[in-house]
């Protein structure tokens, strides 16, 4: 692993467990394993170290949206996929999913004060259009009922973000498995035709 990766990924855990406004430098060099010198080789700053975690976030998730959404898969499975994904995902990243709350703090503010540019809506905005284009699929050869797509498509982001919330706020990993596939069982009872 290479240094920025060694310093990104050290900074994940030390945000997620103190926040973005305590973690400090230091924390992170000292999870890294490496001088608080050594980071300012990388970084300017904590807030560019966060940027970097953002951009990373950010760009997996839209390039496996786009892999999912590009599939031979059916629409069914596709929207199957989305969820199953995403749900995983934020599992798999344990404490620095809490990194996700951050974000959302950050681009909200940003949102409700002016600020137009949200890399994070931008994601977001990317998530809705590719659900839109697979739910329109759907309708087009009658695997699912006509339905308001828009509407539709916001309900599944929802889900899956707050099946994530539920999850670290309840600790009940135990019975996360049966939350998603009962989710995802429901969703597609509730688009099919």
């Amino acid at each position: 692993m290479d240094k920025k990766t060694q310093i990104i990924n050290a900074a994940i855990e030390v945000f997620a467990k103190q926040g973005l406004e305590k973690g400090k430098i230091a924390d992170i060099a000292k999870v890294a394993k490496i001088g608080k010198g050594t980071i300012y080789e990388y970084f300017k700053s904590k807030d560019e170290i966060f940027r970097a975690i953002e951009k990373m976030f950010i760009f997996d998730s839209i390039d496996q949206i786009n892999n999912l959404t590009q599939s031979e898969k059916s629409p069914t499975e596709k929207i199957e996929e989305i969820i199953s994904y995403n749900i995983n995902m934020h599992t798999v990243m344990g404490d620095a999913a809490l990194i996700l709350a951050e974000l959302w703090a950050q681009h909200g503010r940003g949102q409700l004060h002016g600020h137009k540019d949200s890399a994070f809506a931008d994601m977001y905005n990317d998530y809705h259009s590719a659900v839109l284009d697979v739910l329109t699929q759907g309708i087009k050869i009658g695997e699912f009922r006509a339905m308001n797509k828009d509407g539709v498509a916001t309900m599944l982001l929802a889900l899956i973000d707050g099946i994530l919330w539920q999850s670290v706020i309840f600790k009940n990993v135990d019975n996360f498995g049966e939350w998603k596939n009962e989710a995802i069982k429901s969703f597609i009872k509730g688009i099919k035709k």
